[in-house]
């Protein structure tokens, strides 16, 4: 029975003394890939704000240059974003209903407004039905649909408002409220628009 036990202590006192050689030998390598040894040489921090400033100089410059080409050149861009487009849905009214066999409709009207600088040939937006109750702050999200308008050149979406109608349909069973107008609410919002 004495053998066994010396081999076991043998072997216990081997690993921590090889995992310490691994300890040492890690620190080390780390300690020379780091800065100098008189600890002169930058930081990862230093060097990591120093790259940041860089890359916001260049996307402000380049921001900078962007606006300044299309002030120069006058033409619009390709598209435009919903943030500037200067596009709004400024109000949704819901004028029915329909319950068939198996989907439900909701025909909305949407009043778009124009109050930027440019002239659209198509505009595409979403909107978003909710079944609600009468009085109710209460809803649930039950369908939505994309719209897109296209303007012809004869008519081009120019400053002022806009009426855009839309249908939203989905599955009957979604929902149980009752096929009314007060009974729903439409959230719309422009996603895109293409100036001309």
């Amino acid at each position: 029975m004495t053998p066994p036990l010396r081999r076991r202590r043998l072997l216990a006192a081997a690993v921590p003394g090889l995992l310490a050689g691994c300890l040492v030998e890690s620190s080390a390598d780390a300690g020379s890939d780091g800065g100098s040894e008189d600890g002169t040489g930058p930081s990862a921090d230093d060097a990591g704000s120093d790259t940041a400033t860089d890359g916001d100089r260049e996307s402000l410059s380049g921001d900078a240059e962007s606006a300044a080409e299309q002030t120069d050149d006058g033409n619009p861009p390709g598209e435009v974003g919903p943030d500037g487009a200067g596009l709004a849905v400024t109000n949704v009214d819901v004028l029915s209903v329909t319950d068939g066999k198996y989907d439900t409709t909701v025909l909305a009207v949407l009043t778009v407004e124009n109050a930027g600088r440019f002239t659209y040939g198509t505009v595409e937006l979403r909107a978003d039905a909710y079944a609600t109750r009468p009085s109710s702050a209460e809803r649930e999200a039950v369908g939505y649909a994309y719209e897109y308008t296209h303007y012809p050149a004869d008519d081009r979406f120019t400053d002022g408002t806009r009426r855009i109608t839309v249908e939203i349909s989905f599955r009957s069973r979604s929902t149980r409220a009752r096929p009314d107008p007060d009974w729903y609410e439409v959230d719309a919002a422009i996603r895109r628009a293409e100036p001309v």
